[in-house]
């Protein structure tokens, strides 16, 4: 599958894409709406696997623009899966890869004994020819399509076998590092890493697997761009990330233009080396305190104490209602008897207090534990504690659903609380970062698109 670049300069057409910016993110999902965006670019004409490099370059970085994000984003990002914080968009080459490792499976095990034969003899003639003379005597069919160099196939890449489907998925194969079992005739298995599928399904499963691949890279990244992913991998069994970067996302114009950037921590911040040098002032432009990065803005800044406290009360609010709605008499920030300690949300199970409390904190791993655990030893003595962690940017601490097993609250109930309490805290932050950026303006919350500074892919006009 080739790509041909149908205008020389791409800019020009991007207008023609630019509808809504959130709906823009149909881009993810890879569907049917993705062809109408990328047939602007191309079609399915051979022309040369550079023009597919070409094309993704370009289109990674409309993706950048659409998502306000600078040059130096990580490129796993677009790519890793919506659940830990990325676009899960499929990367065009890997894409054509994986559509012809399929295609080359599905044709020889098609139904139709006329095709699949066929199919086979071609194949294997074009496995003779590329040995020449010189081809043993049981023809190593699936080591042949897995791209393997052993036993003698190393001799192939000299070969004039010319180029058609097989030699297409050989190449695929080896680029993606998939081996193709053919331990039989109706046997043929398509293996990746941990993913073993059969040649019907191989599309979904490789799309998988280079999903999952980009999903480590971003978790891994050396720089601080995959610190909030690690947090954000804790929860990826539900779709709520899913949701909140779809079409259909609740999230604001405002909210959009700041999530990405905040996730990667690339905010535009003095504690940044590559947005501000060490020799300059890297404190806080609004108390003057550590240095000013995300964690601190969202976390730490005595300035936007307000915001915060409201993020934090709009959970427990919704944690409130969902407890009553399961019968709970619940009492809200009284003080333990006895005690200066004010627990968020306090109730009688069984005739034991039990006790929740609120926490609020930066989406890493170690903070998360941290903060439970802090809860844990603060109001343990007292009754029974279950801390409720949640990310600023919305990380759900798997310990959190102690709380629904404790009190037998239904799947559907404790979902829709878990999505409503991930989009609380986004909103929150984003409305902190907002306030941060533009600190004395009339108003700023009310700004649906408040102007933020950034190297973007292409000039604006």
């Amino acid at each position: 599958m080739r790509w041909r670049v149908m205008s020389d300069s791409m800019s020009q057409n991007r207008m023609c894409i630019l509808v809504v910016e959130k709906n823009v993110v149909q881009v993810s999902t890879f569907k049917k709406p993705v062809l109408n965006v990328v047939d602007l670019f191309y079609t399915k004409e051979s022309e040369g696997n550079s023009n597919q490099s070409k094309i993704q370059f370009v289109l990674r970085k409309f993706l950048g623009l659409i998502c306000n994000l600078p040059n130096h984003a990580t490129v796993p990002f677009f790519y890793a899966d919506r659940r830990v914080g990325g676009l899960g968009t499929c990367r065009l080459t890997d894409d054509a890869d994986i559509w012809a490792i399929a295609r080359a499976a599905q044709l020889l095990t098609c139904r139709d004994p006329t095709v699949r034969n066929m199919c086979r003899e071609q194949l294997h003639y074009t496995i003779r020819r590329g040995f020449r003379n010189e081809h043993p005597g049981v023809l190593p069919v699936g080591e042949y399509l897995s791209g393997s160099v052993d036993g003698g196939l190393y001799r192939l890449r000299y070969a004039e076998a010319g180029s058609n489907l097989w030699t297409l998925a050989r190449q695929a194969a080896k680029r993606l590092g998939v081996r193709i079992d053919v331990s039989g005739d109706e046997n043929l298995r398509i293996v990746a890493d941990d993913v073993s599928v059969s040649p019907v399904k191989a599309v979904g499963g490789l799309r998988k697997v280079a999903r999952q691949r980009y999903n480590r890279d971003l978790i891994s990244d050396k720089s601080h761009q995959g610190v909030v992913a690690t947090g954000l991998s804790l929860e990826d069994k539900s779709k709520d990330m899913a949701r909140l970067v779809s079409c259909r996302t609740p999230l604001s114009f405002r909210d959009w233009r700041y999530l990405h950037r905040a996730r990667l921590d690339i905010l535009p911040l003095r504690g940044h080396s590559w947005f501000c040098s060490q020799e300059q002032d890297t404190s806080c432009r609004r108390c003057g305190k550590e240095n000013e990065t995300g964690f601190h803005v969202l976390n730490h800044c005595e300035e936007g104490l307000q915001l915060a406290t409201k993020r934090h009360n709009t959970i427990q609010d919704l944690l409130e209602s969902l407890l009553v709605k399961q019968g709970h008499d619940v009492t809200i920030n009284n003080a333990i008897p006895g005690q200066r300690l004010r627990p968020d949300v306090e109730f009688q199970l069984s005739g034991s207090r039990v006790m929740v409390d609120v926490v609020v904190c930066y989406d890493q791993p170690g903070s998360m534990e941290n903060a439970y655990q802090r809860k844990y030893d603060k109001y343990s003595s007292h009754g029974r504690i279950l801390p409720l962690v949640v990310g600023s940017l919305g990380s759900w601490y798997p310990r959190n659903d102690e709380i629904r097993s404790i009190l037998g609250i239904n799947g559907r109930s404790w979902g829709s609380f878990r999505f409503k309490a991930r989009l609380a805290a986004i909103q929150g932050s984003m409305d902190m970062v907002c306030a941060h950026f533009h600190h004395g303006a009339p108003n700023p919350e009310a700004e649906d698109n408040p102007p933020l500074s950034v190297v973007t892919p292409y000039p604006v006009d």
